[in-house]
């Protein structure tokens, strides 16, 4: 029936598995739980070992690191069942019930995302609350809220999909930096004709990244985006109305010359990096310091 694939990267995903062991035992359905290690540090896997030995559950560790969408792939095209659940490994799940939400939700061609949440009170380590602030605000979005806007976004930390169908299309493999696998796997299963529903079943985002290694994958992810929208999809119309970030970037540039947002970044992102690691980050700052840093990818530039 379903396979949940959760690939591990230096996160201790005990907690996750267990959680996840005593509600498929609650379930008495056909319920796999596949764990790859992707190139852990030593004491990573010590920690991991042992849910190798809890029923349902299948522990593997990888000879080297594959990276973000191909481990997801391998662990797609290993799975024994019809349905595959990816969740990251950095989650757990919000409700008692989440896995019993998803198996009421199988359906044929159709892509289930859950989404995500955040703990209601701050974190009091001040570098994690940039990351706590952006996905409170941004990432932690009703189901009703994402069903309308009516596009390809999907999640990849929390989605359901059909084994048949991720064996066609899956996370593509040459994106090469961190960031918008998920995206554009979204595109590819648009294209294809696959529905995407959303549904309230999320999961808690246990990983709050500090601030400085927030802000680099944002960097990175900036740079995926970029590489995308002009080489993978290069005069592609509706990939960059569909993305949020794209969509604005290239509305503003019609009123404001891309040199302009290039000179704000190049004038104000030490500044903005100092808000942004403080006990008051601006989100409004950093959707500038974005579309600044995004500016100089459009020439080839990258002012750090």
């Amino acid at each position: 029936m379903l396979s949940v694939n959760i690939p591990v990267y230096n996160i201790d995903v005990t907690p996750l598995v267990k959680h996840l062991v005593l509600q498929a035992e609650k379930l008495h359905a056909g319920i796999e739980i596949r764990v790859y290690d992707d190139g852990s540090n030593e004491n990573i896997k010590l920690l991991n070992r042992g849910i190798q030995h809890l029923p349902g559950v299948v522990y593997k560790e990888l000879p080297k690191n594959l990276g973000r969408a191909a481990i997801r792939n391998k662990m797609g095209f290993d799975s024994n069942f019809d349905y595959l659940l990816f969740i990251d490994a950095d989650s757990l799940p919000v409700a008692e019930n989440y896995l019993q939400k998803y198996i009421g939700n199988l359906q044929p061609n159709l892509v289930v995302c859950g989404g995500t949440a955040y703990r209601k009170e701050k974190p009091a380590a001040t570098g994690e609350l940039l990351r706590w602030h952006y996905g409170t605000h941004r990432e932690a979005i009703s189901a009703a809220q994402r069903n309308s806007a009516k596009g390809f976004i999907i999640t990849s930390n929390n989605f359901l999909i059909e084994k048949r169908v991720f064996e066609k299309i899956q996370f593509r493999e040459n994106i090469g930096v961190y960031g918008h696998e998920d995206t554009l796997l979204g595109y590819d299963l648009f294209k294809n004709g696959i529905s995407i529903l959303h549904i309230d079943n999320p999961v808690l985002h246990t990983g709050l990244e500090d601030a400085p290694a927030f802000i680099e994958k944002t960097r990175l992810a900036l740079i995926s985006l970029h590489k995308i929208d002009t080489e993978i999809l290069s005069g592609d119309l509706i990939f960059p109305k569909q993305v949020n970030f794209l969509n604005r970037y290239k509305s503003i540039k019609r009123i404001l010359p891309a040199v302009f947002l290039r000179l704000f970044y190049k004038l104000f992102h030490r500044a903005i990096d100092r808000n942004l690691k403080g006990r008051n980050p601006i989100l409004f700052l950093f959707d500038l310091y974005k579309l600044g840093y995004y500016a100089t990818l459009q020439q080839k530039k990258i002012i750090r």
